[in-house]
């Protein structure tokens, strides 16, 4: 099959949507489909993937969003493929997965996380009056109506097509992002002690991990208002905040409420499985997330979670076994509530079980044959 897909920044260190999408893609290469990338940035790909690099307008920001899209498909008709695959950058799909979920979703969930209601107004403005929104909601409307299939990358996602967009439910297919469980195993755990040791935690310590490159959007702030509270409560208790983002707020805040000891920020890693075998849960109380790969990699690693009902990923998990879902990631008494629970032995012990069982359901393999099996059905 010929395979081409549109990616404005096609970076998979970027964030966990860019890893998964470049993931099938060289998936798909390595099992003899002609893989066509049209990008404006690369990442170091397999050397069987054919690039195409896309120029742009620079600026301003919408014209870097509406040049990329148009010159994309400009480029794109000039040679013939099977199927085209978008993800939100482009104004043509066959096969569309929106990956980082509804524009429009996003917009307005996200405005939740700034607590201030005066700074949220001037946000919102802000978003109004900006051109770059409109040109990105813009692209990302254009392909609906012609695709021939719709791919939704979780539950929640579905829902807010469906909302969205008035789109039938039986032009959308639900496939999750998939992990690979070989990698992210509870047999990472013989590294526990290394990299604990490596930040100065001991054995004895209950560590809560927070993984993401934007700690507003994430909610890094309730959790370390929780953390402050926790600690009132449970001793012996740490949070390993890796991320690439300003810590400097966050640390002022921690300092603020009393917890800065128990805060300890680290920064990117190359490694991330060998930070959820240091780990005891992971919380992740985000605004929006389509479906977060962290949660799914924290499952697949035995990490019961806390998250959102505003995470894709969130809806797969079953109250009280696997983690839990919050209705409000600001609720701090809530959140402080749930990490205690799972703080207690027994009760963490069934619930990181539980949370290996349930992330095996959603595997890299599985992901990419579903997905290969969609590309056929439009070939």
């Amino acid at each position: 099959m010929k395979i081409a897909l549109g990616m404005r920044d096609f970076y998979s260190a970027k964030g966990g949507a860019e890893r998964s999408i470049t993931e099938l893609m060289v998936f798909l290469a390595r099992k003899g489909h002609e893989v066509h990338i049209f990008a404006h940035q690369f990442d170091s790909l397999d050397d069987s993937i054919f690039l195409h690099r896309i120029p742009l307008i620079p600026f301003p920001k919408s014209l870097k969003v509406l040049s990329f899209a148009f010159l994309c498909l400009f480029k794109m008709k000039q040679i013939k493929v099977d199927v085209v695959v978008g993800v939100g950058n482009t104004l043509r799909a066959d096969l569309l997965q929106p990956r980082g979920g509804v524009h429009w979703s996003w917009f307005w969930r996200s405005l939740r996380a700034y607590d201030n209601p005066w700074v949220r107004r001037l946000k919102f403005l802000g978003r109004i009056l900006s051109p770059k929104q409109w040109a990105e909601g813009i692209v990302e409307d254009a392909p609906y109506k012609k695709a021939r299939k719709i791919v939704a990358i979780s539950e929640m996602v579905k829902k807010d097509i469906i909302d969205h967009y008035r789109i039938p439910e039986e032009r959308i297919a639900i496939i999750y992002t998939g992990i690979d469980i070989k990698r992210f195993h509870p047999n990472k755990r013989q590294f526990r002690e290394v990299v604990r040791g490596r930040h100065g935690i001991s054995p004895e310590e209950f560590v809560v991990l927070f993984a993401a490159h934007n700690f507003r959007l994430k909610g890094l702030k309730y959790l370390i208002r929780a953390m402050a509270l926790v600690k009132r409560v449970k001793e012996r208790i740490r949070l390993l905040v890796i991320g690439r983002d300003r810590a400097g707020p966050y640390r002022r805040l921690a300092r603020t409420l009393g917890c800065e000891k128990e805060v300890l920020f680290v920064g990117g890693v190359k490694e991330p499985e060998l930070y959820y075998s240091a780990a005891n849960i992971l919380v992740h109380p985000t605004f929006y997330d389509a479906c977060s790969r962290v949660v799914l990699e924290a499952l697949a690693s035995g990490l019961p979670v806390i998250t959102t009902r505003f995470n894709g990923a969130g809806w797969i998990i079953t109250e009280g076994e696997e983690g839990f879902v919050l209705d409000d990631p600001r609720d701090v008494t809530i959140l402080t509530e749930k990490i205690l629970i799972l703080s207690d032995p027994d009760k963490l012990k069934v619930a990181s079980l539980a949370a290996r069982k349930l992330a095996q359901r959603y595997s890299q393999q599985k992901c990419y044959r579903e997905m290969l099996n969609m590309l056929n059905e439009l070939r």
